[in-house]
């Protein structure tokens, strides 16, 4: 059985740093988007650079190799507690690094120059523990996004910084303040094997941190309409599959003489439009209920579980809010209204139906003048309505019954006329 000695481990841990440099670097280069990658190159090629310069100095002591060696592992390990931060928050907060650079390189170089090796050593190893202690904390304040990917890294970030604690714990209760030499004790062989496992660790988690963080920005993008923010149509049916629900009510929107708002006032303007009555509809809802952009200045909204009276009082505040919304253009003011569908279904194993019911209610609405809220009828729907000892009490245009039916009837037979339109909005 062959022993590798602690130069042969030195070595190793030196490729191992310089194989996760071009690692990082080629997946920056990839996704330029991704600039943490790029910081975790520059950390990894520092410590390439404190290695070898290490190498050297357990070989040769010398003050100046030692505090290459000192600097260059400070410099790297600051650089990924910046990474973690970036990571977290999409900055990079180099000011602050730079502080915690300078301040501890100085702190560890002084007793070196002074011939205090030994000391230099202790305030090195304990300003390491301490930068990796802040790395594995920024980690684990974000573990949410990635609990047990976050938490493992988190946890190898801290049992490196134990390591580098050990070693300058030997180092003060043996009161070695000068040596001449490179430490050479149980806690070092120690910080070198963790060092070269957490490395290799460490390397592989961030990425695939990265990975799955990149997996799910790209889902997001494919679900989401770019300009709203909303959910788009092919995700707004997907949750709407998804759900396990009792009932569920379909809202369908629809902004009335967009085409007008674009000609006359610009499209920038109208896609203000559009984005202000995306967030109308977000704050009028409850959190998980699917909000979506259907196409143009069409939107839906999916309320499962949810009384009708519920259903009716929302869509009219939406509608009501909309109405006293005010934009500018040219110095003078416009204003806009909405067309409103509703239509309500036991569950949502027939969400086409339930659609096509909401847009055959929204077509009433169009015809009715506009600016109004329609709830899709049927015969029996009538009868129970006037059977109800308590109507719904809703600030809203309610038609008369039979005439709203006779109109949904008459969308009815147009059905063939406009069949491709409301099978494509299902």
């Amino acid at each position: 059985m062959i022993l590798l000695d602690y130069n042969s481990l030195l070595i190793a841990l030196s490729f191992c740093c310089a194989g996760l440099t071009l690692t990082f670097f080629v997946s920056w280069f990839v996704s330029r988007a991704d600039r943490v990658l790029r910081t975790w190159a520059i950390g990894a090629a520092f410590l390439v650079a404190s290695t070898l310069a290490y190498s050297d100095f357990v070989g040769r002591f010398s003050p100046a190799a030692g505090i290459t060696s000192f600097s260059a592992l400070l410099a790297g390990f600051v650089f990924f507690l910046g990474g973690a931060h970036q990571f977290r928050t999409g900055v990079l907060p180099l000011k602050r690094m730079s502080i915690v650079a300078v301040v501890t390189c100085t702190m560890t170089a002084l007793p070196m120059l002074l011939g205090f090796d030994g000391i230099s050593y202790i305030i090195f190893n304990l300003t390491v523990m301490a930068i990796l202690f802040a790395t594995g904390w920024e980690y684990w304040r974000w573990r949410a996004e990635s609990p047990l990917l976050i938490s493992t890294l988190a946890t190898l970030y801290v049992v490196a910084g134990v390591s580098f604690g050990l070693c300058a714990a030997v180092l003060f209760v043996e009161q070695t303040w000068t040596m001449g030499h490179a430490p050479d004790n149980w806690a070092e062989n120690v910080n070198l094997i963790v060092c070269l496992g957490g490395t290799a660790a460490i390397g592989a988690l961030s990425l695939g941190l990265n990975q799955v963080r990149l997996t799910r920005r790209h889902k997001r993008d494919a679900e989401t309409d770019p300009l709203t923010g909303l959910f788009n149509r092919r995700a707004f049916f997907d949750r709407a599959m998804d759900m396990r629900v009792s009932s569920v009510i379909a809202l369908v929107f629809d902004i009335d003489h967009f085409k007008r708002i674009n000609d006359i006032h610009g499209h920038p303007l109208g896609d203000f439009v559009l984005q202000s009555f995306a967030n109308i509809l977000n704050e009028a809802v409850r959190e998980g209920d699917p909000v979506a952009r259907l196409g143009g200045e069409e939107f839906a909204v999916l309320l499962p579980d949810a009384p009708l009276k519920t259903a009716l009082v929302v869509a009219e505040r939406i509608r009501k809010k909309f109405a006293e919304r005010r934009f500018l253009s040219d110095e003078r003011l416009f204003s806009s209204s909405v067309s409103v569908g509703i239509s309500k279904l036991g569950t949502c194993a027939n969400l086409n139906e339930l659609m096509v019911q909401a847009d055959a209610a929204l077509y009433v609405a169009k015809r009715a003048g506009r600016n109004r809220v329609i709830l899709f009828s049927s015969r029996d729907d009538v009868r129970r309505q006037k059977e109800d000892v308590e109507p719904i009490a809703v600030e809203v245009s309610k038609p008369d019954h039979r005439a709203l039916y006779g109109a949904v009837a008459e969308a009815a037979r147009r059905k063939s006329q406009r069949r491709g339109r409301l099978t494509r909005r299902a």
